[in-house]
């Protein structure tokens, strides 16, 4: 097989193993707060899901109740985390782990919403699967 076909089977094999595990850490910045998300376990199977979290205040006290702020919205259901093992509210710097109980069964698309006092508009995280499964 040449090299460029190679990539290109490539290409195909990790563009479809993206859409059918999303990953990928997804960055919101507003107010000058950075709020970056990495989805953890979400497999179809797990009686509970996680996603890392943390948020960078340039200069600004990060005060957010996190068990508050957040909800998981997938397949017309809205849920509110189970826990947050994490740092509490304080300083200018803050991460951790969202523990929500999974949806079942598993949505094709979750939002994870994050609401924030002074905010606008709540900041959306989606997390999209695929059809392809290994």
């Amino acid at each position: 097989m040449g090299n460029g076909r190679f990539a290109a089977v490539l290409a195909v094999l990790i563009s479809v193993g993206v859409a059918a595990w999303p990953s990928v850490t997804q960055k919101s910045v507003a107010q000058g707060v950075t709020v970056a998300v990495t989805p953890g376990n979400l497999d179809e199977d797990s009686r509970m899901w996680d996603f890392a979290v943390s948020f960078h205040g340039q200069g600004k006290r990060l005060d957010d109740e996190v068990m508050e702020n957040f909800v998981l919205v997938g397949n017309g259901h809205a849920v509110k985390p189970l826990a947050w093992e994490g740092d509490g509210a304080r300083g200018t710097h803050r991460a951790g782990v969202l523990k929500f109980i999974a949806i079942h069964p598993r949505p094709k698309e979750l939002q994870l919403q994050l609401v924030r006092k002074g905010e606008a508009k709540p900041r959306v995280f989606r997390f999209a699967f695929g059809d392809w499964s290994a």
